[in-house]
């Protein structure tokens, strides 16, 4: 008989790099990845499926000690260190793809191939690749942390000037329906999820990343996920840095239920 930790909300964890030599602080070990989870699941947490989570939101009942896992960026790693093992373990798991990646290019570290996308989609129902737009994941200024981010600012125009209201509006709709319809050929639920680039976001931005068709999206506040989120706001807690043991993993979750 496995403990009740929490009941009717749910741990979406956030993952983005899993590498055994890579090393960064969005980069973890496959064994320390293996570790966690294992942990999770001999304390009796149970992992469920985007398409439980949603069904959740609008009303439908959970396990106890609910557990979401979610990779950001889209790494190749994650095809090729994370989904053997949660393939092996029957555990759900959530993509969020730079859509801009998906032709063969080049990225450091290197990211999924729509081929593999493909292949996770087709060999069971475990993987969902959802959105991380598609080429919004830029700041005016990549070197500098406060650079202004692409999703949220209007963006200087080739002409000198700064876009309009309604150039911003336009090119944050173009991108939601862009990106949606490069993945719905590797995603067999609707591609409605988003998770903001670098969490940054403003009402005004996912206003426009619903008309282009989105219902949920995804931030880095830490916090559980309960009924009482807004859908386009909904809260991860981060597990995926390398100092972050399975104990670490364990009381950081036990940290963050609502009571």
């Amino acid at each position: 008989m496995s403990h009740v930790f929490y009941r009717d909300q749910v741990a979406v964890l956030m993952y983005h790099h899993v590498h055994a030599a890579d090393e960064g602080g969005i980069t973890i070990t496959p064994q320390l990845f293996k570790e966690q989870i294992s942990h999770l699941q001999n304390l009796g947490y149970h992992f469920i499926s985007l398409h439980q989570f949603k069904h959740y939101l609008n009303g439908s009942p959970i396990p106890h000690n609910a557990v979401l896992l979610t990779f950001d960026d889209g790494y190749e790693s994650v095809y090729e260190n994370v989904y053997p093992f949660i393939k092996q373990q029957h555990i759900p798991i959530v993509n969020f793809i730079m859509t801009e990646t998906l032709p063969e290019a080049s990225h450091l570290p290197p990211t999924m191939t729509a081929q593999q996308l493909s292949i996770m989609n087709k060999e069971t129902d475990l993987v969902e690749n959802q959105s991380h737009t598609d080429a919004l994941h830029h700041k005016t200024n990549n070197d500098d942390p406060d650079g202004d981010a692409y999703f949220t600012s209007k963006l200087p125009t080739s002409n000198g000037t700064i876009e309009t209201d309604e150039q911003y509006h336009a090119r944050i709709v173009e991108d939601a329906k862009r990106s949606r319809q490069q993945l719905h050929s590797v995603n067999k639920h609707a591609v409605d999820v988003v998770a903001y680039p670098f969490g940054i976001y403003t009402d005004t931005a996912i206003q426009y990343y619903q008309e282009g068709g989105f219902k949920y999206g995804f931030t880095i506040v830490e916090a559980m996920a309960t009924r009482q989120a807004d859908p386009m706001k909904i809260p991860r807690v981060n597990a995926g840095s390398p100092w972050i043991t399975p104990e670490d993993l364990h009381a950081i979750i036990q940290s963050k239920i609502v009571s």
